[in-house]
Order: structure tokens, then C-alpha cells, then sequence
């Protein structure tokens, strides 16, 4: 039977992924056995959920189909995806077309279109007179802009009546961690003083 100074650096050797197969059921033998200390008890549950290593798993039959039909489906997936990006890229093509034609067609110089001239007009003989009135349509688009977004002031309402009890659930989920931690410590404490 080895010491329990023994157990304990083939664990650690073990937690640190550097024990042989030997070593291995050394620690396996020692912790099927009915006398464990109590700290080790965490360790003995580790080595009873993994087994001997003796157990085979069963493949179920036409696993390997089945993996090999899903990985058709995906690559049909990939398939349809490239051709809905070509459908895609020649939609966006006919579109510049007509943004080339509409723009040859009506703001051309030599065309006689919608808005053939470049030259702007003066509307207004007095600035000060334009002035005024470009006060007063900034003003009347200020009035219908707070006019639209005043029906928002309910759904910022909404959101912050949703938003206050997930402050309170991450307060909890923070102390929770917090306790995490604490527990990792005491048991590192716990596992230092023997």
C-alpha cells in the first residue's frame, strides 16, 4: 500500500497531466479501496466517475452514415449559399445600372433632364430674408422631430422597467462568483494544511 505523501504527488503529477498509465492505476487501486482519508474523498469521486478504463464504449450501428449525411447536408448548405451570393452580387449590378442610367439620363450637362442646370438660383433678393425663413423651417422640422420622438418616452420607460431587475440579477450572479472563489479557497487552504 503507498503513503499517503505518495498518493499525494502522483496526484499532483496527475492533475498536471504527467503520470504513465502505471501511476495511473496505482492512484485507481488506491482509491477503490475502502480506506480514504477524508480529504481525498473529492479525488476518490474523480476516480470512480472515471472507471477502471476497461469499459468499451458501444458505436451505435450507421453512426458512420450519419455523420457522413450531415456532413452532405452542409456542404449543399455551403452550395446554395454561394449561388444565393451570386444571385445576390448580380441584383446589386442591375441596381448600379440603373443608378448609371438615371444619372446619365437626367443629371447630365448636355441632357436636357429633370435638373439639367448646375446653377443654383436665388430664391431670395434680401439675405436676411432667407435667413428668416430658413429659421423658421428649421424650426417648424425641430417641433415635427420632437413631435415624433416624444412616442419613444414610452419605450425608454419600458426599457428601463426591464433593464432595473437584470441590474439586480448580475449583482447576484457577481456574488456568486464571489462565493465560488471563496469556496476554491477554502478548499486550497483546506488541501495546503495537510
Amino acid at each position: 500500500m503507498e503513503s499517503i505523501a505518495e498518493i499525494r504527488k502522483l496526484l499532483d503529477r496527475f492533475y498536471l497531466g504527467k503520470t504513465s498509465l502505471e501511476e495511473e492505476k496505482i492512484l485507481q487501486k488506491y482509491f477503490s479501496s475502502a480506506s480514504v482519508p477524508e480529504e481525498l474523498m473529492p479525488d476518490r469521486d474523480l476516480f470512480k466517475s472515471l472507471g477502471d478504463g476497461s469499459d468499451s464504449v458501444a458505436v451505435p450501428e450507421g453512426l458512420n452514415q450519419k455523420v457522413l449525411d450531415v456532413i452532405d447536408q452542409q456542404e449543399k448548405k455551403m452550395v446554395r449559399t454561394r449561388r444565393i451570393s451570386v444571385f445576390s452580387l448580380s441584383g446589386l449590378a442591375a441596381g448600379l445600372l440603373v443608378v448609371i442610367a438615371l444619372y446619365m439620363g437626367y443629371f447630365r450637362d448636355d441632357s436636357p433632364g429633370l435638373l439639367a442646370s448646375n446653377q443654383m438660383i436665388d430664391t431670395y433678393e434680401d439675405p436676411q430674408d432667407a435667413y428668416e425663413e430658413a429659421r423658421r423651417t428649421l424650426a417648424y422640422v425641430s417641433v415635427k422631430l420632437k413631435t415624433g420622438t416624444s412616442e419613444l418616452e414610452h419605450v425608454k420607460k419600458a426599457s428601463k422597467a426591464t433593464s432595473d431587475p437584470l441590474k439586480s440579477l448580475s449583482k447576484i450572479n457577481k456574488g456568486s462568483k464571489e462565493l465560488s472563489l471563496l469556496g476554491q479557497l477554502k478548499r486550497v487552504e483546506r488541501f495546503e494544511r495537510q
